[in-house]
C-alpha cells in the first residue's frame, strides 16, 4: 500500500506542512530515503540538525532512520540554527544537510530545509520527483554520529573581532522564539553587550534563527531593508555587488549606488538570493524580512554575523540612530509588507494589469507596476496560504491613498 502525501507539502524553497496532519515521523522516513536518492551517491554523509519545536526531535528521528537504511552515514549536529547548519555542511564538506524546522511559521508547522554539497538549497519540488513509500533493495545501513559544530560555527562568526576601535558601549535585549537563545551566552560574551531593562535596541529571531528582526528603544520595529543598509555599509566597498529583493525601498538602492556599490534586484526567497549571489559572485545579499547573506559564509545567512556588524555600526558611529539611521531613507514612504487573503490570484494579476496598465509592468516575482511617484508588487507567498504585498510612494499621502485603493480592489474582487 503506498502512503499518500499531500503534495502541498513540497514548497518552492524547502519542505514544510501542520505536524502531524501533513508532515509526520512515516513522511519524514519516506523524505529522509528519497533525500539520498536525489543526492545519487553511493553512502552519502548527510549532516542533520533541528530545531526547538516539540516535534522536531521525533521527526529527526525517522527522517535519520529513513537515510540511514537508504546508506546514508548521517553525521548528528542536535539542536542548531539554520545558519549553523549551512555552515557545518561547508564546514565539514559533507554531501548534503538537512535541519528539521519550519522557519517563521507558526509552532503547529515543521518541515524540513536542505541543501547539496555545494552549499546550493534544494526545492521541495526538487525531492517530489524521489519520494516513493516503496523500500529500496536492502542496503548496508549507514552510520552515525553525533559532533558538536557551534564553537567552530562562533569562532568563524567572531573572527577578526576589535574592540579598541569602539567608542560607544550597547545596550541590547536579546528576544528569541528559536534556537537561537541557546547561544546567547556566546553573543554576549563575545559581543561584549550589556544586557539592560532600558536597551537601546532589542534584537529578535525566529524559530530556525536565519532570520534577524531589530526594534528600536520604544519596541517600534525597523524594516529590514534599513538594516540591510548598515549591514552592507559595514561589509561592502566600492565596486563591490549588494542583491537586494525586489521589494527593498528605492532608497536602498540609491544609498549604495552613491556608494559606487553596485546592487541588483532579485525575486524573493532565500533560493533565489543565494543563486543570484553565487551567479554575481556578491559580498552582501538581503531580503525586507530580515534574511542577510554573506559571502564569507557560503552565501547564507548568518544572523549573528549580521547582528556582530549592527552593534560594530553602532560602537564606531555615535552618530547612528537605529530610529533614522541613514536620512535617505526619509525620501520614500513605504508600507511594510501586507498580507493578503486572496482565492484566486491569478485572475486578480490580471485585474491589476488592466486597471494599471498605464503603468511600467514586469513579472520578475509576482507583478510590480511602477509609476513615476509610487510602486507596488504583489506576489503569491510560498509558504504560507498568502498573497503579500508593498507599496512605496514619494510622500505619505500618496502611499495612504494608493493603499486603500488596492485594498478596495482586491477586497471587492474576492
Amino acid at each position: 500500500m503506498v502512503m499518500k502525501i499531500n503534495p502541498s507539502i513540497f514548497k518552492e524553497y524547502d519542505i514544510r506542512g501542520i505536524y502531524p496532519k501533513e508532515i509526520n515521523e512515516k513522511i519524514a522516513y519516506i523524505i529522509g530515503a528519497s533525500f539520498v536518492r536525489f543526492l545519487g551517491k553511493k553512502n552519502p554523509r548527510i549532516v542533520v540538525g533541528q530545531d526547538l519545536r516539540p516535534s522536531a526531535p521525533p521527526l529527526a528521528q525517522s527522517f535519520i532512520a529513513g537515510a540511514r537504511e537508504a546508506g546514508a552515514n548521517i553525521i548528528d549536529i542536535g539542536i542548531a540554527t539554520s545558519p549553523i547548519l549551512y555552515y557545518a555542511t561547508s564546514f565539514l564538506k559533507d554531501d548534503g544537510g538537512v535541519i528539521i524546522t519550519a522557519s517563521h511559521n507558526p509552532k503547529k508547522y515543521n518541515g524540513i530545509k536542505m541543501l547539496d554539497s555545494n552549499g546550493l538549497m534544494i526545492s521541495g519540488s526538487e525531492i517530489k520527483k524521489f519520494i516513493t513509500a516503496k523500500k529500496s533493495r536492502p542496503v548496508q545501513i549507514g552510520s552515525y554520529e553525533k559532533i558538536d559544530v557551534h564553537k567552530k560555527y562562533f569562532e568563524k562568526v567572531f573572527e577578526n573581532l576589535d574592540f579598541k576601535k569602539q567608542i560607544k558601549k550597547i545596550k541590547i535585549k536579546l528576544v528569541s522564539a528559536g534556537s537561537q537563545k541557546l547561544f546567547f551566552p556566546e553573543l554576549i560574551k563575545n559581543l561584549n553587550l550589556s544586557i539592560n531593562q532600558k536597551p537601546d535596541f532589542y534584537a529578535s529571531f525566529d524559530y530556525d534563527s536565519d532570520r534577524l528582526n531589530i526594534l528600536n528603544k520604544n519596541k517600534k520595529e525597523i524594516r529590514g531593508d534599513i538594516i540591510g543598509a548598515i549591514i552592507g555599509n559595514s561589509v561592502a566597498q566600492k565596486k563591490d555587488i549588494i542583491i537586494c529583493d525586489l521589494r527593498c525601498s528605492k532608497a536602498v538602492f540609491e544609498f549604495f549606488r552613491n556608494k559606487g556599490i553596485k546592487v541588483i534586484s532579485s525575486k524573493v526567497g532565500h533560493l533565489n538570493i543565494k543563486k543570484t549571489m553565487r551567479q554575481r559572485n556578491a559580498i552582501f545579499g538581503m531580503e525586507i524580512t530580515g534574511h542577510y547573506y554573506f559571502k564569507n559564509f557560503h552565501f547564507h545567512e548568518s544572523s549573528t554575523f549580521a547582528l556582530r556588524k549592527i552593534i560594530e555600526q553602532l560602537r564606531l558611529d555615535p552618530k547612528l540612530n537605529l530610529a533614522e539611521p541613514f536620512s535617505v531613507f526619509k525620501k520614500f514612504f513605504h508600507s511594510g509588507i501586507i498580507n493578503i487573503k486572496i482565492k484566486n490570484f491569478e485572475k486578480l494579476i490580471k485585474k491589476l494589469k488592466n486597471f494599471y496598465q498605464t503603468g511600467a509592468q514586469n513579472n520578475m516575482d509576482g507583478l510590480t507596476i511602477e509609476f513615476s511617484n509610487w510602486w507596488f508588487n504583489i506576489r503569491p507567498s510560498k509558504t504560507e496560504p498568502l498573497a503579500r504585498m508593498v507599496i512605496e510612494a514619494n510622500s505619505g499621502k500618496i502611499l495612504n491613498q494608493k493603499k486603500k485603493e488596492l485594498i478596495e480592489i482586491i477586497k471587492n474582487f474576492s
